[in-house]
């Protein structure tokens, strides 16, 4: 039987790769990409003329019909509350469908209309994250934590400590930030609900207090993003712990980088992995992209400051979409990259990252911009919209739109 971990110090143990089901032999045999035998310019010919037809039935369908959105399916659902947050149930992006969230009962509904399943519960302040494969969801300021994935619940377990925040990696591999009255503490758990053995405690008064944290893909690297108070200043800092093999040999606390200085006079407040080698914190003056190539050692590689107040931000795993006070909506790439830098003058209650698309919702209104800021779609729906997910075909669009009392799907091309 394999060991899943080993004590290295008194308040952290390794976690081996095996505990987060990532491989990590590279071994690979080279395999052509193509093989050209027996294709001539006949069936070249051929496959640009499919293209040809493709490219044109797009752009009848997208550019010269007046009212290209097209209603697909709905799905009516009445189970649960609707009082989440006080406000209205909540959806989020889940796999290739929605999962719709209320204080007695969470719902996953697929890309197809097809409802998955039904799981009740009692969460009377719902914090959750989702990616491709899980989705967690705990009780703020309470002590109880659910972890699901396509099929259902996939565990559970409760905390000594009231819940602050929740990080989730692609393997399921969950961080929970909790908190007394003079600690912190931040947890591991497996996506079964079993306890991983690393525990990373601070003292509010000796280390800071954690206002935000974000895990890897692999779950291997943990961000954290502390405030501190001294007898003469605040001030916050961001700290990268590893806990495979490059925090092995770092410290008993698994610390492999610190940024203090950087921060000195201004405000931390996020913290975001995209991917296991980047990262970006997110201050008052701009934000700060991180490499984690070398795990070992963390480095800023740029800051990006437009010289104004960001007012609202947004982040994937590959953009950061960010509304500066004046109006304007910046969309990065994950290296820091503008992709898209544009005034945006309509009325919005919500505005988030879907995929590669940015999109903005008031009411019955839902205004969706693509990476670039190019608008693709702005209609009123007859009923107010709590969320829009985009699904995407070949030929079309689809919007998976979730409703108080359901979840529909708008095709438009």
């Amino acid at each position: 039987m394999s060991k899943q971990s080993r004590k290295i110090g008194s308040d952290v143990d390794e976690l081996i790769i095996s505990d987060l089901g990532v491989n990590k032999d590279t071994s690979s045999r080279k395999i052509p990409m193509f093989n050209f035998r027996g294709f001539n310019i006949k069936h070249l010919a051929i496959l640009v003329l499919i293209i040809i037809v493709l490219a044109t039935i797009v752009f009848v369908f997208r550019f010269m019909n007046d009212d290209s959105a097209t209603f697909v399916w709905k799905v009516n659902l009445t189970k649960g509350s609707e009082n989440v947050n006080n406000k209205s149930v909540e959806y989020t992006s889940f796999s290739n469908g929605l999962m719709r969230i209320s204080n007695d009962g969470i719902t996953y509904v697929d890309g197809n209309g097809n409802v998955n399943w039904t799981i009740s519960y009692n969460v009377k302040d719902p914090i959750y994250v989702s990616n491709d494969k899980y989705f967690a969801i705990a009780d703020r300021n309470d002590n109880n934590f659910y972890i699901f994935d396509e099929k259902g619940l996939t565990g559970e377990n409760t905390t000594t400590n009231p819940i602050v925040k929740i990080a989730l990696s692609k393997d399921g591999v969950l961080y929970v930030m909790q908190s007394d009255d003079n600690n912190s503490y931040i947890n591991v758990f497996r996506s079964s609900g079993a306890v991983v053995d690393i525990s990373i405690k601070t003292n509010i008064t000796e280390d800071g207090m954690p206002i935000d944290i974000s895990t890897s893909d692999s779950g291997e690297e943990l961000a954290v993003c502390y405030v501190c108070l001294t007898e003469d200043k605040i001030y916050t800092k961001a700290t990268y712990y590893n806990f495979a093999d490059a925090g092995k040999n770092a410290n008993s606390k698994r610390i492999v980088g610190e940024f203090v200085d950087e921060f000195n006079d201004k405000f931390l407040a996020r913290c975001h992995f995209f991917n296991d080698a980047r990262s970006c914190l997110v201050s008052d003056d701009g934000i700060y992209y991180v490499s984690t190539s070398d795990s070992a050692n963390p480095k800023i590689t740029s800051l990006v400051d437009n010289n104004s107040r960001i007012s609202s931000i947004s982040y994937n795993e590959n953009y950061f979409a960010a509304i500066y006070d004046d109006k304007r909506l910046m969309v990065y790439d994950d290296k820091g990259a503008t992709l898209c830098d544009r005034i945006i003058d309509i009325d919005y209650t919500n505005f988030y990252l879907s995929s590669d698309y940015i999109v903005f919702i008031n009411n019955n209104r839902a205004v969706i911009y693509d990476i670039h800021g190019r608008i693709l779609f702005d209609k009123e729906l007859a009923s107010p919209i709590e969320y829009v997910a985009k699904r995407k075909s070949l030929i079309f669009t689809e919007l998976l739109v979730g409703l108080i009392d359901g979840v529909e799907c708008i095709r438009f091309y």
